[in-house]
């Protein structure tokens, strides 16, 4: 039997991956706070007590997905060849997302398709990458003529890109009847005159 202490933090927990799951799915605005708790086996009340309010649970959802892009780059020591460090990095979230589909599907949906007023988890993906490569131009790992928002863009494009739209273009060569197996998408990100 678990102790009451023990209780609180799983009954959050289990209330925000059901909430992440959701959102994932169907998009926070048709989302209800019923849904979430009978996803995650709590009363509704027990929801707001832990998150306020839809908006505090939207919030503790997006908080938690910054998190996660935050342990896995974190994940990866700062030392070494900067490529292999980059590379690192960059295979850190690929296996985070592996690891969670909820949050990989969250993000197509908040980032691609945003629905109106909602913005805080991309800002807080930038936030977080912006601190991450000002720590890696510190420690002379990432450089770059562009300022530090700008390459912080460039690295959620990449390490974001081909997960985003690779379902986009299965779909599109299921939907053309191609009978190949689809090409892997691979985004980039250029600047005319680069």
């Amino acid at each position: 039997m678990s102790s009451p202490e023990a209780v609180v933090p799983e009954s959050r927990e289990r209330i925000r991956s059901a909430a992440l799951a959701l959102f994932a799915s169907q998009g926070v605005g048709a989302t209800s706070l019923r849904e979430v708790a009978r996803e995650a086996g709590v009363t509704p009340g027990l929801v707001g007590h832990h998150f306020g309010s839809k908006a505090g649970l939207h919030t503790a959802v997006d908080d938690h997905v910054v998190a996660l892009f935050r342990d896995a780059l974190e994940s990866v020591p700062l030392e070494g060849v900067p490529e292999e460090v980059v590379a690192a990095r960059d295979r850190a979230i690929t296996r985070m997302l592996e690891d969670h589909p909820d949050a990989l599907g969250y993000l197509r949906r908040a980032v691609l398709t945003p629905e109106p007023g909602v913005g805080h988890l991309a800002r807080g993906l930038v936030e977080e990458t912006i601190r991450q490569a000002t720590q890696l131009r510190e420690r002379g790992i990432a450089r770059s003529r562009y300022p530090v928002a700008e390459q912080a863009v460039a690295e959620l494009v990449r390490q974001l890109g081909n997960r985003m739209f690779q379902p986009m273009l299965d779909h599109l060569w299921k939907v053309a009847g191609a009978e190949t197996t689809p090409p892997t998408v691979r985004v980039g990100f250029r600047r005319d005159g680069d």
